[in-house]
């Protein structure tokens, strides 16, 4: 009877373990049924473009969450051309997106406190790879995570995705400013960034890389390469409106970019 109950009692303790937490603060989930549990829960509200971007960080592992126009009770929805999304990246680099596909989810915010600067809520969604594989997020939880006003103008352009050596990029900010002789256009999501520089006076057309004027770059926080070679292809520029759209495909030394594609206001 006494090793019934040292067998039971060893069950209860091993049955906890694999229950979620909720510490203060706190961001987990549960990863294809694998718990996961962040080193590291930041989050930013960009005051301008009314949005906020929450992220959750393992030594290896990221969950980043997107929302527009969160207030205290609401749903947001995560799916194709949606606004607001999900993105999980592995130890490996793989991205999984709600932007592809058959991504969807859901985000619900329980609480704002503006006082402390804290966000509470809960998530899940099912993620796509570019290689169509899933991963679904369950039984997600972030709790009074501290966030910080952001002010930058800007920083939601419009629309800017690309496949980045095999994985989804899908931008978390997006600038796009003229400086008076180039309009600069960049997507940047953590420490990646795809960069775009295109002649003001450009017009509508096909234009190779590399070529005189016009830069395509990568960079990962450390290194920045140019485009070796590819193509900037232009559908439509509006110097009344300041709306560019086009798509873009090329290589770097030691990266590949396809299947780009932009939609951006600039300033």
């Amino acid at each position: 009877m006494k090793n019934l109950k040292t067998l039971f009692f060893v069950f209860l303790i091993i049955s906890s373990c694999q229950k979620l937490e909720t510490n203060s603060p706190a961001f987990q989930a549960s990863i294809d049924d694998v718990f996961f549990k962040a080193d590291l829960a930041e989050a930013n509200y960009f005051e301008n473009d009314d949005y906020f971007v929450l992220q959750g960080k393992s030594s290896d592992e990221i969950i980043t969450l997107r929302g527009a126009n969160l207030v205290e009770g609401a749903n947001i929805d995560f799916g194709e051309d949606s606004e607001n999304f999900a993105i999980y990246q592995n130890a490996s680099g793989t991205i999984y997106s709600t932007t592809i596909p058959g991504g969807e989810g859901r985000m619900k915010v329980n609480e704002i406190s503006i006082e402390n600067q804290t966000i509470t809520g809960e998530f899940n969604f099912k993620a796509i790879s570019i290689s169509q594989d899933t991963l679904e997020v369950k039984r997600g939880v972030f709790y009074k995570v501290v966030y910080e006003n952001e002010i930058e103008n800007g920083s939601n352009a419009g629309n800017f995705t690309a496949e980045l050596n095999g994985g989804v990029f899908v931008p978390l900010d997006t600038f796009a400013i003229d400086n008076g002789t180039d309009i600069v256009i960049r997507g940047v999501i953590n420490s990646d960034e795809i960069i775009l520089v295109i002649p003001s006076d450009t017009l509508i057309g096909v234009y190779e890389l590399p070529l005189e004027g016009f830069f395509a770059r990568v960079s990962d926080g450390v290194d920045t390469e140019d485009a070796i070679n590819g193509e900037i292809n232009i559908l439509s520029f509006d110097t009344s409106t300041k709306i560019i759209t086009g798509t873009f495909q090329f290589q770097t030394p030691t990266n590949t970019v396809n299947a780009g594609q932009f939609d951006v206001t600039y300033q």
